[in-house]
């Protein structure tokens, strides 16, 4: 057995490491900063996965169809998905699986008692296209997976569809992947991250205004 003396220098010793160590962890938490990652966690994370239409009437008024889903959201007693007031509208949750109830509220989509494996899909109107000086540019964003004041990894994907006589100029943050189908061309970016992730996509065509 130890000595009473250096029992108690034992106990303050391992009392100081943990200290450090849950300052290091703090330190470590992301803030909001976007960071690529070129490499999934190991742990499951939650996966964002939005197919967008660009039709006709979509460059006119900038409103584009949104088909999104959820899966392996962390698994807490309550959540939410919230989109830009002004810019949604027809909101519906079309499937959802392991989550206790969900349901619209406004222009946010609420959820209770979520468990493993748990995914939501929901379809809406949303106004994210707009025209400047012979582009259109289709912003979305932020993507989020945030826990009190931290920033969590997470899986973005974005497919977007769109007339044949557009013209895909540029993406950001990264090239999208391009290819033809039937009549219509798609774009695709599928990232990992951490942080605050906004997404852009720039179109040149003819002008419908």
């Amino acid at each position: 057995m130890l000595p009473p003396a250096l029992s108690a220098v034992e106990d303050e010793w391992s009392r100081m490491e943990r200290e450090m160590m849950l300052q290091q962890q703090a330190l470590t938490v992301n803030e909001g900063e976007l960071q690529l990652l070129e490499q999934p966690p190991e742990a499951a994370s939650h996966f964002h996965h939005t197919r967008l239409m660009l039709t006709d009437q979509s460059l006119h008024d900038g409103w584009v169809t949104m088909y999104q889903c959820h899966s392996d959201l962390d698994k807490v007693a309550s959540s939410q998905v919230v989109y830009q007031q002004n810019r949604i509208r027809n909101i519906r949750i079309v499937s959802s699986q392991n989550i206790e109830t969900a349901w619209v509220e406004g222009h946010t989509v609420q959820m209770k008692g979520i468990s493993a494996e748990s995914n939501i899909c929901i379809s809406a109107d949303r106004r994210a296209l707009i025209y400047e000086n012979g582009r259109y540019y289709l912003r979305l964003g932020p993507f989020i997976r945030r826990f009190l004041d931290g920033y969590y990894p997470m899986r973005v994907r974005v497919e977007v569809c769109y007339p044949g006589f557009l013209q895909l100029i540029s993406s950001s943050p990264v090239k999208a992947l391009q290819y033809d189908k039937n009549q219509f061309s798609f774009a695709d970016i599928d990232l990992w991250v951490v942080g605050e992730l906004n997404i852009e996509f720039v179109f040149a065509g003819r002008e419908l205004y």
